[in-house]
């Protein structure tokens, strides 16, 4: 086995063609093709206007995107991607799939929550954000009830999804949308305050997010949703470090992508 390498993408928000430019790119700039492609959420899988009526956003925010040329065929996507949920969704479509699926060529939603392999990685998903109101409920609205509830019913992760996913045990790869709790550095946190004014060192990431790395303990943790480029090696016991991957939206360019080289030994290193 060879050396492989694979791209994480940040939030896409719909912008499918502007992620395409940054992985041929770099395919291009390094010599080197790329296996798979991860995307942590905020991917925007609108294939009509309907679908947007099930995205909670607000109104200015709800654009049809590029999506719907590669669902119809009209564009080709070269590389197989692997996405989860983020907060802004169009949930009525993927909620049809909760365990994931194929849903056009090359894009694989994971679903709310799963585990997958691939080239030797145990990869681990959970699609959505920690919202304290809809944590605890049993279940969410079905797909058919969809015009009955909130948008926001469906942009939060629950409890038991949380235990499903801690149950797999481990996990090389653990791709969310929110970042977990108490990672942000001092001098990270005030570069992030130049843009969320408001911000505090407690009220960024969640606990579950952090719950889940630490139980998982992956090699490499992918998130999106706070749109800011940052790494931290988050010191777990036993000596294991999991290194972590926050990225920004995809139209802030260079700072959405992160490339990663896989090894025989299945050891995992940022290249870019």
């Amino acid at each position: 086995m060879k050396d492989l390498y694979f791209a994480a993408v940040g939030d896409v928000h719909g912008h499918i063609y502007s992620m395409l430019g940054l992985l041929q790119k770099w395919e291009i700039k390094h010599g080197k093709s790329l296996s798979f492609v991860f995307q942590v959420g905020d991917f925007e899988a609108h294939r009509h206007k309907e679908d947007l009526l099930t995205m909670d956003a607000p109104t200015k925010y709800k654009k049809l995107g590029d999506f719907a040329n590669f669902y119809t065929g009209r564009a080709d996507f070269p590389y197989p991607l692997y996405f989860i949920g983020g907060n802004h969704e169009s949930y009525g479509f993927l909620d049809r799939f909760p365990q994931g699926r194929e849903i056009a060529p090359n894009f694989n939603y994971l679903g709310r929550v799963n585990s997958i392999e691939l080239s030797g990685l145990k990869i681990v998903g959970v699609s959505g954000i920690y919202k304290p109101d809809l944590f605890s409920l049993p279940n969410r609205a079905s797909v058919s009830e969809f015009s009955n509830h909130s948008n926001k019913e469906h942009i939060g992760f629950l409890e038991s999804e949380i235990e499903q996913a801690m149950n797999y045990g481990h996990a090389d790869v653990l791709i969310l949308h929110d970042w977990a709790s108490e990672i942000i550095s001092p001098e990270a946190l005030k570069i992030f305050q130049h843009k969320y004014s408001n911000a505090r060192y407690e009220s960024i990431g969640n606990e579950y997010a952090r719950l889940l790395v630490e139980a998982l303990q992956p090699k490499l943790v992918l998130c999106g949703h706070l749109h800011f480029k940052y790494r931290y090696a988050l010191k777990l016991p036993h000596q294991f470090i999991s290194q972590i991957c926050c990225l920004a939206n995809v139209q802030k360019g260079q700072d959405s992508l992160a490339v990663f080289r896989v090894s025989p030994k299945l050891e995992i290193t940022e290249v870019i």
